[in-house]
């Protein structure tokens, strides 16, 4: 033992850096490679696993569509042009997938909205989660009433403003005293307008004046008449002239034959015979069997309804006959403007026959009735015709002249009308647009009155606007496709509880 012992202290120690390797280090060196090898495989597996999650969002990307902003309906996945109008495609926005802050809501008193879930302080039922479509639509609280259906807000880049060439105007107060022009068309004046009668029946003798539209003077013969019922009345008078000119010393008696001689001339006076006939009558001592009519005044004779040898009784019309130096224009104005309508108010005609002329008149009076098919109120003016250029039966355009106080007004182009609803859409930060429904009042060339939905110095739209509504109406409507569901939720959630 003390041999091998002093044998081992003189073995000669090994060179540094050759030693024998301690025990066990072989097995260290492949548990570390081992490790090595697992550690590499897992970042291996990480970074292709988080590129390809990369790779295929950006084909979700890439995935965009294009639509006709004239026809939203045509929709495709490749620029161009709509097979339909011809205009450029535009990119279709991209739906939100961003989930906006959970509301609850009362479905017994949907507007009961709070940020966290409890019970309806109204009613005492538990809260439930509002679907985010109507999450958005709470936000437009403030705007209850004036929303337009089938249509949201759009948001549109200012570089895509100046494409499509966007206008717009204030909302201001301004006077709308510039005119209302209505439709309207010529007529005679009622009251310069006669029709000849006769008032003892017979036949026509002979026409003096035997057409329509023949002017006439006033105490020109216009026919001539057989009646047998007038010479039976010419025979009483000279019987009673006769009697009442024999002398006789009874004064009763020739009291009685004067008062029968009066009633002789006032018969025919009923008869239509002027003083000068009936004073013929007596001096020829001839009974007439024929009377002549003559025209009331000067004018035109609108209607002629009798020819040579006709029967005509007392209840038919022979000629209609117009003063034509005065007319009348009848128009029809909207409820809402009627209250800007007023007797008096001078009034300009133009006519499609005289294009370079102008007829001055005025409001003459109003009619007390609206129609019942078209909503509106007839007005009559009054026009000197002195030249004759306004003949009944014409249509013209009718500018009156309102005098006005200052009012809420908008350009007339800002207002759409989808034949429902009239709208407008808002600016708000210089790129979004929100439609809203508005209600307008009097209605001039160029502006319209503003009675309820805008507020002074709000800006509006007023160019390219049909543009916006069709991008607009798209928009809801794809909304609307992605949402069905959720449409439903607030009606099932209400009709779950019962008070």
């Amino acid at each position: 033992m003390a041999d091998m012992t002093h044998q081992s202290f003189d073995q000669e120690p090994m060179p540094e850096g050759e030693e024998a390797p301690p025990k066990g280090m072989k097995t260290m060196a492949h548990i570390r490679w081992g490790i090595l090898i697992v550690l590499s495989i897992f970042a291996v597996f990480m970074v292709v696993n988080y590129f390809g999650g990369c790779s295929g969002g950006g084909n979700q990307a890439a995935a965009v569509k294009y639509y006709c902003p004239m026809h939203p309906t045509y929709i495709t996945d490749k620029p161009g042009e709509c097979p339909i109008c011809g205009m450029d495609l535009i990119v279709m926005p991209a739906q939100s997938k961003t989930s906006a802050a959970v509301k609850y809501y009362c479905p017994m008193d949907t507007t009961y909205i709070k940020d966290a879930p409890g019970e309806c302080p109204i009613c005492g039922m538990d809260l439930v989660v509002m679907p985010q479509k109507a999450q958005a639509s709470s936000s437009m609280a403030g705007m209850e009433g004036f929303e337009v259906p089938g249509t949201a807000e759009v948001t549109i880049e200012p570089h895509r403003l100046q494409m499509i060439g966007i206008r717009t105007a204030k909302v201001e107060r301004r006077p709308l005293d510039d005119q209302i022009t209505l439709a309207g068309s010529v007529a005679a004046d009622e009251t310069r307008t006669h029709k000849v009668t006769i008032r003892a029946s017979g036949w026509v003798k002979e026409l003096f004046v035997d057409q329509t539209g023949q002017y006439v003077k006033a105490g020109q013969p216009l026919l001539s008449i057989y009646s047998q019922e007038l010479y039976q009345a010419g025979q009483d008078l000279l019987v009673a002239k006769n009697s009442a000119d024999q002398n006789t010393p009874d004064t009763s008696l020739t009291a009685m034959r004067r008062k029968l001689l009066d009633a002789a001339r006032q018969r025919l006076h009923l008869l239509g015979l002027a003083d000068t006939d009936i004073d013929a009558i007596e001096q020829s001592g001839t009974a007439q069997s024929t009377i002549t009519l003559h025209s009331p005044v000067s004018g035109y004779v609108l209607e002629k309804s009798v020819s040579p040898g006709q029967y005509v009784g007392m209840e038919q019309t022979l000629y209609t006959v117009a003063d034509l130096s005065m007319i009348w224009v009848i128009a029809e104005v909207y409820e809402q403007n009627l209250s800007d309508v007023k007797v008096g108010q001078p009034a300009t005609l133009r006519l499609a026959a005289y294009p370079d002329e102008t007829f001055e008149g005025k409001v003459g009076f109003i009619y007390p009735s609206v129609s019942e098919t078209t909503r509106t109120i007839k007005i009559r003016l009054e026009f000197a015709n002195h030249d004759l250029h306004l003949r009944p039966g014409m249509f013209g355009d009718v500018a009156v002249q309102l005098g006005g106080e200052n009012v809420l007004a908008v350009p007339a182009e800002a207002v759409m009308d989808d034949g429902d609803v009239k709208y407008v859409f808002v600016v708000s930060e210089g790129k979004h647009f929100t439609p809203r429904k508005v209600s307008v009042g009097r209605t001039t060339t160029d502006w319209m009155e503003v009675v309820g939905g805008l507020a002074e110095g709000e800006e509006v739209v007023t160019s390219a606007n049909f543009l916006i509504d069709s991008e607009s109406r798209l928009k809801a409507a794809v909304a609307g496709m992605g949402g069905a569901s959720e449409k439903a939720e607030i009606p099932v959630a209400a009709g779950e509880h019962n008070h």
